[in-house]
């Protein structure tokens, strides 16, 4: 009796599902034959495979399990401290995020990947303040000039490296060169993110026995996944964007917590909607205190 089609597709199915459930579990195949050990000549030696990301077996074990078993990966990081077998954290964020600038700044030259932020920062430094026509310097009048001249001064001394024209003094050189340094390695793009992801897991996760290590490791491993899927939207969008929708982060975040955690459905769900609001909370307070900072600094220097 010929089988249906169905039944062939069930029957395809069924054992490669399998297959990755295990796969899922252990991080690895256990029927695949192990590669052959290279001959590895006297003293220490370091190869090409060795020396370079995403090629040595590390980077592309980690970007692998990044892709096909995000939460697992962690599990076995910081529940299993199974560390020789992945890049460390911050340096999977280095080596991920400076991979990224350089594919943006391929791909992408004139945009660099961060249109938005430019966009602000062209326009607080182009801002200008209207005089009224009355010629009177009132007290409001003076502070919003002191407020938005804070401002300028606060977003240039942050974005030296791209508005050269600001450099006016030796130390502001200095801090140039740094900001580029720091921008070509891509440590703008996650940061600021790592610092919030890391004090809402820690925050979320005491008790489910998650310390501060183990929330700074996730929210770095939970960063280079997003990384990793931003590549594939600029290969999707055939390099036009690399930008990750709120609902697919939270899709990805969602994955990370069942599989890291054990947890079901419902608690990976409010867990992750718990961690959008903390985010989202600790962002808030970020810029109101930045805001406040201003707003003093301003007052002060009205005169």
């Amino acid at each position: 009796m010929k089988k249906t089609l169905n039944e062939k597709l069930s029957s395809w199915l069924r054992p490669r599902l399998r297959l990755y459930a295990i796969y899922c579990e252990l991080g690895y195949n256990p029927w695949r034959k192990p590669h052959k050990a290279r001959k590895s000549r006297k003293g220490v030696y370091i190869g090409v495979r060795e020396a370079i990301p995403f090629v040595n077996g590390d980077a592309k074990r980690t970007f692998s399990h990044l892709l096909f078993r995000p939460g697992y990966m962690m599990r076995d990081y910081i529940f299993r401290g199974q560390h020789e077998k992945y890049l460390a954290p911050f340096t999977a964020l280095l080596v991920f995020y400076s991979f990224f600038t350089l594919l943006v700044a391929v791909v992408q030259p004139k945009e660099g990947g961060e249109a938005l932020s430019d966009s602000l920062v062209r326009g607080i430094r182009d801002a200008t303040v209207e005089i009224d026509s009355t010629g009177i310097d009132s007290g409001a009048e003076r502070f919003f000039k002191s407020l938005v001249r804070t401002a300028q001064a606060s977003v240039l001394t942050m974005h030296l490296d791209k508005y050269p024209e600001a450099v006016d003094a030796p130390w502001k050189e200095s801090l140039a060169a740094i900001e580029g340094d720091l921008r070509s390695k891509g440590i703008p793009l996650f940061l600021g993110n790592f610092l919030i992801m890391w004090l809402a897991m820690s925050i979320l996760l005491r008790k489910y026995k998650v310390g501060s290590s183990g929330a700074a490791a996730a929210s770095a491993y939970v960063l280079c996944q997003f990384c990793v899927f931003m590549f594939l939207a600029l290969l999707v969008t055939l390099g036009k964007s690399a930008e990750l929708g709120w609902l697919l982060i939270a899709v990805l975040l969602f994955i990370d917590y069942r599989q890291w955690l054990g947890a079901g459905n419902r608690q990976a769900f409010w867990l992750t909607i718990k961690t959008g609001l903390w985010y989202l909370l600790i962002w808030t307070l970020f810029y109101l205190l930045v805001g406040a900072a201003l707003v003093l600094v301003a007052y002060f220097r009205m005169g």
